[in-house]
């Protein structure tokens, strides 16, 4: 009965669990094709663009600032620090073991850092001696990252310590930075390897590495631009603190991905199914596309309504979450797989189904499909292609 009415019918008609040999998404294609390099560069010169601000991303590390302006507990925190402004948390704390020599000279070295406002005198607690060292600003940004840089720089072999928030952020960029790359690097093979079991090409796989990569940059980009410069502060009901909160980026890396790699999976699943069954490269686009397009459009619809449900949270780092994360499936549901996909693929021909003779068999033989018949020998570049 619902199918029947104007409005619901025709979004019934579109977004259904049986979608037509052809439809909105197989003419959508057609017509990418048609503009292939147009649709490409226009899109990745957007991606790219979306990207640019991720290049300033300052990661922080914040505390009550994760709470609302008007919440309670953050009011209650700012009106004691302004009132009794020694009983205030240092951004760097500074811990060496009592009778350390030269600390009075240490403490000189602190106070002389650029960035360094007030030094409380050094206290004895116990074994060891405090150092609470204030910078300047509110310690969100770079500064308090940079004294705690210089004054290790300074101590060289001393048996001092450094603790605090910022001290605490600097370590863990470290520690990633330092872990990144073999992180980086097992990931892009483990998505190669397994493209290419799927497919049987080394095109695919580099080139679903590479839109991935702009999906991601495209989306912490605009992270940057909405949350970190508070573009969007009234109608998000949030104060920036002027950077990101360090744990985000790596949260969003990991879903974002993920659902990336879902999505991608599953339409070159179809499209090769219908490559291998005759179907001109071209074709096996259009295809495949209308047949799974209803179906991630409307996984991607859901994914985003309950990503942006995270907006209405009070603590900031709930609302980077959402907002991160809703706007990478928005980006990668259209933007990537609709657009960029069937443009990048046309533009490519058969040779997105290129791969050198031993990795041929190895496909032929290893390869995932769904049936257990004999697989269709892995098409190649047609010869006129050959330079």
């Amino acid at each position: 009965m619902l199918a029947r009415l104007p409005v619901v019918g025709g979004i019934e008609h579109t977004f259904g669990h049986a979608p037509p040999a052809e439809g909105f998404f197989s003419r959508l294609a057609a017509r990418v094709q048609q503009h292939q390099w147009l649709v490409a560069i226009t899109v990745t010169a957007v991606l790219v663009v979306l990207a640019l601000p991720s290049l300033r991303m300052v990661l922080v590390s914040s505390g009550i600032e994760l709470l609302p302006e008007d919440a309670e507990q953050r009011v209650t925190v700012e009106s004691i620090a302004e009132v009794f402004p020694a009983g205030a948390s240092p951004q760097v704390r500074v811990v060496a073991m009592a009778g350390t020599p030269g600390l009075d000279a240490l403490a000189d070295e602190v106070v002389a850092i650029d960035g360094v406002d007030p030094v409380n005198p050094p206290r004895e607690q116990g074994d060891v001696v405090v150092l609470d060292v204030f910078t300047v600003g509110d310690g969100q940004g770079t500064e308090a990252q940079q004294v705690v840089v210089d004054f290790r720089d300074r101590a060289g072999e001393a048996e001092v310590w450094v603790t605090g928030r910022a001290a605490s952020l600097v370590d863990f960029v470290d520690t990633i930075a330092a872990q990144a790359p073999l992180a980086l690097g097992l990931l892009a093979v483990a998505t190669f390897v397994l493209l290419f079991l799927l497919t049987g090409s080394v095109l695919i796989p580099v080139k679903a590495l590479v839109m991935i990569v702009l999906s991601l940059g495209a989306s912490f980009g605009a992270l940057v631009w909405i949350v970190q410069d508070g573009r969007a502060e009234s109608l998000l009901d949030y104060s920036s603190v002027g950077g990101i909160e360090a744990v985000i980026p790596l949260f969003v890396f990991a879903f974002a991905f993920g659902l990336a790699m879902d999505y991608e999976v599953f339409l070159l699943s179809r499209i090769k199914e219908f490559h291998d069954s005759g179907l001109d490269n071209d074709e096996a686009v259009r295809a495949g596309l209308q047949r799974t397009g209803r179906v991630i459009t409307s996984a991607a619809l859901i994914i985003v309504v309950v990503f942006a449900g995270f907006v209405v949270g009070d603590l900031l780092v709930i609302k980077e979450t959402g907002v991160a994360l809703a706007i990478a499936v928005v980006i990668d549901a259209t933007l990537v797989r609709i657009l960029l996909v069937p443009a990048t693929m046309t533009l490519l021909g058969e040779w997105n189904w290129w791969a050198p003779a031993p990795l041929r068999r190895f496909h032929a033989r290893f390869g995932l499909r769904e049936s257990d018949e004999a697989p269709a020998p892995a098409a190649q570049p047609p010869a006129q292609s050959r330079v």
